[in-house]
């Protein structure tokens, strides 16, 4: 009985530390610009940071009116190979930077983390003034077997385009 409280107290202590690490803020920070960069580049990996259940909400307004993305990851992938098209086309440099970040882990055992931040990403193409485009993103990101998911996005963006 005893040896059975400590593995019990052991696999809960190490699934306690591994959400401490997996959801730390350089950690978060450290997966969500690696996920940003990949995706701008259109690099498929990015597209697998996805759930396969994800809800998507993108909302931006601009100085060309107001479009939206709602769906899963069919949309939210569809959309990555549009934009990384534009920026390959265009050849377009990006720079994004990540500020505000506020974790919140939840669900037992620290099997989830909703992340509120502001992005500010600029994008740079030869010939023309520089955009920048500033959103405000809410991202809940699940641990799972085969790493860190995104459940779901909620963005907001404003910015010159």
């Amino acid at each position: 009985m005893k040896r059975l409280f400590i593995f019990v107290l052991l696999a809960v202590g190490s699934m306690y530390l591994h959400a401490r690490v997996t959801f730390s803020e350089s950690r978060v920070n450290y997966w969500l610009v690696n996920h940003s960069v990949r995706f701008m580049q259109g690099d498929q990996s990015a597209c697998d940071d996805y759930d396969s259940d994800v809800e998507v909400t993108l909302t931006a307004e601009g100085r060309r009116g107001r479009w939206e993305v709602e769906g899963g990851k069919d949309e939210i992938c569809g959309y990555m190979k549009q934009a990384s098209a534009a920026f390959i086309v265009l050849q377009a440099s990006t720079e994004s930077v990540l500020s505000n970040v506020k974790i919140e882990a939840g669900g037992f055992p620290w099997t989830k983390a909703r992340v509120s931040f502001k992005e500010t990403t600029t994008v740079r193409v030869k010939g023309m003034p520089s955009m920048t485009i500033e959103s405000n993103d809410t991202v809940l990101l699940a641990r799972t077997f085969t790493g860190v998911k995104i459940k779901s996005l909620e963005s907001k963006s404003e910015g010159w385009w």
